[in-house]
């Protein structure tokens, strides 16, 4: 009886990852890798830097992410939320219908980017932060709080906001 249901736990969440598609998928595993092995993903960052040839803001802001990576303790992986999917894609359709960026009202932390075809460099622009002065998005991706996940990916909105993700985090 007890294998049985280890089986159907494992298979409700298998299930639960196939409605990630790859996009959702490449977005959901960068997170988790960044909080599981923060000072590997320094590499990432400098390529995401060198790749869209940052202004000195933009470099400051990520020397500083790069800093706090070097010593931060790694942190447990996020789960995958179906609740959270539901309510990133409701979000989601919502801003694609309405055509303007808002954030939801979800009592979660809750991150939105858009405009890197890359899904690695949208989760680097959300750790990098630039402009952002309390650096929230990082503090969501990095919070050990957090332990449940999701994402949602819309390829357009508009023509002004493409590529287009709903992070919520709890």
């Amino acid at each position: 009886m007890r294998n049985l249901l280890i089986l159907l736990l494992l298979c409700s969440s298998l299930m639960s990852f196939a409605q990630l598609n790859d996009v959702e998928q490449v977005v959901f595993d960068e997170i988790n890798k960044v909080r599981t092995n923060p000072k590997a993903y320094i590499p990432v960052i400098d390529e995401f830097i060198e790749f869209w040839n940052s202004d000195d803001k933009e470099i400051a802001a990520a020397e500083e992410l790069k800093a706090e990576l070097q010593t931060m303790k790694p942190v447990a992986p996020l789960v995958f939320s179906p609740d959270l999917y539901k309510s990133c894609k409701k979000h989601g359709n919502y801003v694609k219908t309405a055509e303007k960026f808002i954030h939801s009202d979800c009592n979660c932390g809750e991150n939105i980017q858009y405009g890197n075809e890359s899904a690695v460099f949208a989760v680097c622009d959300l750790l990098i932060d630039n402009g952002v002065p309390n650096r929230q998005h990082r503090k969501n991706i990095l919070n050990p709080e957090f332990s449940e996940f999701a994402v949602y990916y819309v390829a357009k909105i508009n023509d002004e906001m493409e590529f287009f993700f709903v992070q919520q985090f709890r």
